[in-house]
C-alpha cells in the first residue's frame, strides 16, 4: 500500500488502524543507522588498531600486518554487505552475494543501529519498521530465485478475539469464520490460494512449524518486535512481513490490513507462475487444489499430528 493510498485511505475513514501512517515509515531509517553502525565500527577498529598496533610491534612487522589484514577484511566484510543490501532493497536490482547464506551484515549492525536509535529519540518500532520494509524489498528483488509453490502463512494467536473459545494454535481448521475477528477472512483467503495457515503463539512455535513445513517462503503477520526477530532467525527463507495493527494494546484483539496480507501472497503466487523455467507448459491453479497441494500431499500426512 503506497502512502497516497494509506492517506486517502485515512481520510476517507475506511482505515482506522495504523497500517496508514507506518507506511509513512521508509526504509531510509534502518539504512540511515545502519550506516552510522558501520562509520562507527570503522573508526573504532581504527582505534583499536593505532593502540595495539605499538604492542604488535614486539612480535615484528608480520604480526601488524596480520592485524591490518584482519581489520580491513572484517571491515570490507561488513561494509560490502551493507552496500549491496542498500543496492538491491533502494534499485529491486538482486544484488545480494553469497545466496542462502547467513546475513552477517544485518547480525552485526542491528544491534548498533537500534542503540543509536533510541541515543537519538527514535523509537524501536520505527526503526523495526523500516527493517520490515527493507526486508520485504530484498524478499521483492530475488524473486527469480524464489518458488513460491509451498508458502507458509504464520499468524499471532493475538489476532483471535479474546472471547473466542476455539482452539486454534493446533489447527486453525476449528475456526468457524464467524466473522468477530480477523482470523475467518484469512481461513478463506488461504482456501482461496491453497496456502498452509499457522497460528503461533511465539518465536518457538514459530520456528517449529517453519522447520516441520520447510516452506518456499513465509508470510508472517506480526508486530514491529516478533518479525524482526522472526526475519533473522529463519533466515535464508524469503519472508514477506505484514505489521499488525494494535487498536487494543499489545497481544490483545488485534488486527492486519488484509489487503496488505493478500498482496504478500500475490507475491509469492507469482513466483510459481509457469514463466519460471521449470513451470512452462504447466497451469497453477490458485484453489486449494492447485500445485503446492498436489505436490505436497504425500507429505502432508506427516503434518495432520501438527496443524
Amino acid at each position: 500500500m503506497t502512502l497516497r493510498t494509506a492517506r486517502r485511505r485515512a481520510a476517507s475513514g475506511r482505515d482506522t488502524n495504523e497500517s496508514a501512517w507506518r507506511s509513512a515509515w521508509t526504509k531510509a531509517t534502518f539504512l540511515a543507522f545502519c550506516l552510522v553502525s558501520y562509520l562507527l565500527f570503522v573508526a573504532a577498529g581504527g582505534a583499536v588498531f593505532y593502540l595495539v598496533a605499538p604492542r604488535l610491534m614486539q612480535f615484528g612487522e608480520r604480526g601488524v600486518w596480520i592485524a591490518a589484514a584482519i581489520l580491513f577484511a572484517s571491515l570490507g566484510l561488513v561494509g560490502i554487505g551493507l552496500l549491496l543490501i542498500t543496492l538491491t532493497s533502494l534499485t529491486g536490482i538482486d544484488l545480494l552475494y553469497p545466496h542462502n547464506k547467513p546475513s552477517v551484515t544485518v547480525k552485526f549492525l542491528f544491534p548498533i543501529a537500534a542503540t543509536l536509535s533510541q541515543l537519538v529519540g527514535v523509537s524501536r518500532n520505527r526503526l523495526r519498521t523500516s527493517f520490515v520494509k527493507v526486508n520485504n524489498a530484498l524478499t521483492k528483488a530475488q524473486r527469480k530465485r524464489i518458488r513460491g509453490e509451498r508458502v507458509l502463512v504464520l499468524l499471532p494467536h493475538c489476532l483471535q478475539i479474546d472471547v473466542c473459545n476455539r482452539k486454534i494454535t493446533h489447527n486453525i481448521g476449528n475456526c468457524v469464520q464467524c466473522g468477530r475477528c480477523p482470523v475467518g477472512g484469512l481461513v478463506a483467503l488461504g482456501k482461496r490460494h491453497g496456502l498452509k495457515l499457522e497460528v503461533v503463539n511465539g518465536g518457538t512455535l514459530a520456528r517449529r512449524k517453519v522447520k516441520t513445513f520447510r516452506p518456499d517462503g513465509i508470510v508472517a503477520v506480526a508486530c514491529e518486535r516478533d518479525l524482526t526477530l522472526g526475519i533473522q532467525d529463519v533466515y535464508p527463507i524469503p519472508v514477506y512481513g505484514v505489521i499488525n495493527d494494535r487498536p487494543n494494546g499489545p497481544c490483545f484483539n488485534t488486527s492486519v490490513d488484509m489487503e496488505l496480507v493478500e498482496e504478500a501472497i500475490r507475491f509469492f503466487r507469482d513466483c510459481s507462475l509457469p514463466s519460471r523455467p521449470e513451470n512452462l507448459g504447466r497451469e497453477i491453479p490458485s484453489g486449494p487444489s492447485g500445485l503446492e497441494t498436489r505436490q505436497s500431499r504425500g507429505r502432508e500426512k506427516s503434518y495432520s499430528g501438527v496443524s
